[in-house]
């Protein structure tokens, strides 16, 4: 870990190098927590601060616990010289009258944010 000068936001005091950092945090409705994480600790009233390795790491630790309601398994058809992938009626019928979509790759997954 670099050494990084930071002062606690809640108390102004220069915070000090931390090697056992503890977060707990709410991944859909269970309670994680992620320990031997890296970064500073106020001495005075104990705020802690991780660092970006450590960021980094609890993220993924949280992703992993992120698990999908429903998932429908379809087909990707071709219509008019384009694939298409149709949503499931149950999924239609939950979006309501929603039209509008944000579509994104993320590694081999296909993500829409509907609105």
């Amino acid at each position: 870990m670099s050494e990084t000068k930071i002062k606690c936001v809640v108390c102004g005091t220069q915070t000090e190098e931390a090697k056992d950092i503890t977060l707990t945090s709410m991944v859909q409705g269970r309670e994680i927590v992620i320990t031997r994480l890296t970064g500073t600790r106020c001495p005075n009233c104990g705020e802690q601060y991780v660092d970006a390795e450590s960021s980094e790491k609890a993220l993924e630790i949280a992703g992993k616990f992120r698990k999908p309601t429903i998932v429908f398994k379809r087909k990707i058809t071709v219509s008019g010289g384009r694939r298409v992938l149709g949503i499931p009626e149950e999924i239609d019928r939950a979006l309501g009258k929603k039209e509008n979509a944000d579509i994104w790759l993320e590694g081999d997954k296909i993500v829409a944010e509907v609105y």
